[in-house]
């Protein structure tokens, strides 16, 4: 007996030292992490164990089909976080010489297991989706099929994901086919549509569905009916919503506000209506009204950028300038005060990320107050605004106004000693230099002011060059077919030995149209080189009036592009060139070799058209060099 109690007992020492095993640590690449999971509520590490510079990045929360990002810190190489209740799976997002690393376009993604150790049912799904939404921020690939296959997995082995996930469900079936829309569509519908009494909750199911599947018609019907015979239900609440925005005039809006406020300010919309209202009211020059709707919108960053998008227009047009000045210190004013609250940040950013958002956003504001201040006359003001402008996301148009504001302060050496960085940094536009030349005539008359100019535009040339070889791929471009507005067919393996300019816009594209006086110079530069070709792929459009509007656009501007047109995938939403580039935003260009890879890839307008015409032809330039 004794010697069975003494078997027990060691039995049960084994045991709970086998328990407290600490889980071996997992690597990936450069990097180790306390496990191949994490459990809930219990620290997990993340080591760097390369040779490069470690930099704090980001980690994300996945949970019921969206994202809650969160700021990662290291230090010493190490990182340790704590995963709350709920969360279903984590990414991480380090950042390794200033880029997110990303375990080959895999990245580095975790399920989250609970005390028993088991994992979240919707865990592979979520995963999949941040491919999709956050994938090419992070450098991480998504494939639509294994998104669709693994959200479809999850709801069909855990019926309880059917309310949070159908949307998400629904929206990438339709990202695959028709068929499989279809599918999807009357798994959710199908015991409904035959039901001659519909609760509220079959009414909300139906609507959601409908709309999802781009069935607006059956979904207003629906809609309707169902608030008729649920008016105090949340359907009835959003039919009010969209009153709002079917309202014809301002008048009728504003007439559906009062009688439905309550309602209205409970709604996702809230502060797009109030925005909308106020707005009107300036217009009118209805001061007190403009006031009053503003002074319900809780998030100051929201109205700070409404006092600047009024402000704005006037400092370019210099209008109205004292009233515009008034309206774009209240931004700043606002903008300064988040910065210490950070009250308002959203989901969508961590802390830091929403910090960065601030700063930009300040420095946008100031540029907006400094030109006001040096259009009302105050040079001074104008120039101690500006460099506060400076000092987050300015581009070359703000260095511009700096300098023009210091030719007006006629401070010709502080001109000297700034604007050749500023031209170097590929920052500078012809103005700029122009005053540069002046400023170092006045101090250095016997100087060579087009020498000094030459050397710099050379040494902002040679910077250019090195900083473009850092980003420099090698990836096989998709092949495509594609046909242009004169209805000729385009086949990009038939341009085999030249280099290939693909540029990614819409008509609906405010930085794409921005871009386009600058392309346009580039094209007339190249138009008589039969080695380089640029299409500009028109995508993310659809509908029967599509090429009408295009041709338009392009007619109507006197542009000389050879425009592609992006097919949609039958049955489905998706363009299937965007998709083969994995294009998400635009405009978004491909610099293609006569090897057929992609050489360079370059995401959104940085505000200069110089800027964009040296950047295009330091790429052609650097492409011939490894011919």
């Amino acid at each position: 007996m004794k010697k069975i109690s003494m078997l027990l007992v060691l039995i049960t020492v084994l045991l709970a030292c086998k328990e407290d095993k600490p889980q071996p640590e997992f690597a990936i690449g450069d990097f180790s992490f306390s496990s191949e999971y994490i459990t809930l509520g219990e620290p997990f590490t993340i080591t760097y164990k390369g040779t490069d510079s470690i930099s704090d990045g980001l980690f994300y929360h996945l949970m019921n089909a969206r994202e809650y990002p969160q700021d990662l810190v290291f230090s010493e190489n190490t990182a340790t976080v704590t995963i709350p209740d709920s969360i279903s799976a984590v990414v991480f997002a380090p950042k390794v010489n200033e880029k997110y690393a990303h375990n080959d376009h895999k990245g580095f993604m975790f399920d989250v297991k609970d005390a028993e150790g088991n994992s979240a049912s919707e865990a592979e799904a979520a995963k999949q989706l941040f491919t999709f939404n956050s994938g090419e921020e992070v450098g991480v690939d998504s494939d639509n099929d294994a998104i669709f296959a693994a959200i479809d997995n999850a709801i069909k082995q855990d019926k309880s994901l059917e309310d949070k996930w159908m949307g998400t469900h629904l929206f990438m079936a339709r990202q695959i086919d028709k068929e499989t829309t279809d599918k999807v569509k009357a798994h959710y519908v199908a015991d409904l549509e035959s039901k001659t009494d519909l609760s509220e909750d079959d009414y909300d199911r139906l609507t959601n569905v409908y709309y999802a599947t781009r069935e607006n018609a059956k979904a207003d019907s629906l809609m309707k009916i169902a608030t008729d015979k649920f008016p105090d239900s949340e359907m009835a609440d959003r039919m009010v919503t969209r009153s709002f925005f079917d309202a014809k005039t301002f008048e009728e809006k504003e007439a559906i506000f009062k009688a439905n406020k309550d309602k209205l300010m409970a709604s996702q919309n809230a502060n797009f209506i109030l925005e909308s209202l106020a707005m009107y009211h300036h217009r009118e020059g209805n001061t007190e009204a403009f006031d009053s709707y503003l002074s319900m919108i809780e998030s100051k960053s929201r109205v700070a950028a409404l006092y600047n998008s009024i402000a704005w227009p006037k400092a370019e047009k210099g209008e109205d300038v004292e009233a515009a000045m008034a309206l774009s210190k209240k931004s700043l004013e606002l903008m300064k005060a988040e910065q210490e609250e950070l009250a308002d940040k959203p989901e969508y950013y961590s802390t830091n990320q929403y910090k960065t958002s601030l700063e930009y956003g300040y420095s946008m504001y100031a540029d907006t107050y400094a030109l006001l201040a040096f259009k009302n006359g105050d040079v001074k003001e104008a120039i101690t605004y500006q460099e506060q402008a400076l000092e987050k996301g300015a581009n070359a148009e703000m260095y511009g106004r700096y300098v023009e504001f210091l030719m007006s302060d006629e401070q010709y050496e502080t001109i000297v000693a700034k604007a050749p960085e500023m031209i170097v940094d590929g920052n500078s536009t012809s103005q700029m230099k122009a005053f540069l030349k002046e400023a170092y005539q006045k101090t250095n008359p016997e100087g060579d002011a087009e020498t000094m100019i030459a050397e710099l535009e050379e040494k902002a040339k040679q910077k250019g060059l090195e900083e473009l070889k850092k980003t420099l791929l090698d990836e096989e471009a998709p092949n495509f077919t594609m046909t242009n507005l004169d209805g000729e067919q385009v086949t990009l393996s038939d341009m085999e030995g030249k280099t290939v300019i693909l540029d990614f816009w819409a008509t609906w594209c405010g930085p794409c149209i921005a871009s386009f006086p600058a392309m346009q110079d580039v094209v007339t530069k190249y138009k008589d080189d039969d080695t380089v070709e640029f299409f500009f792929v028109d995508t993310f459009e659809s509908g029967d009036k599509r090429l009408d509007e295009v041709q338009s656009f392009i007619t109507k501007n006197e542009y000389d592009f050879n425009v592609l047109i992006d097919p949609v995938k039958e049955g489905g939403t998706q363009h299937i060139v965007a998709q083969d580039y994995k294009v998400s935003g635009i405009p978004t260009k491909f610099i293609i070799g006569p090897n057929g890879n992609i050489k360079f890839k370059s995401v959104g307008y940085n505000g200069s058209p110089e800027k964009t015409v040296n950047e295009i032809d330091a790429m052609i330039e650097l492409i011939n060099t490894m011919k």
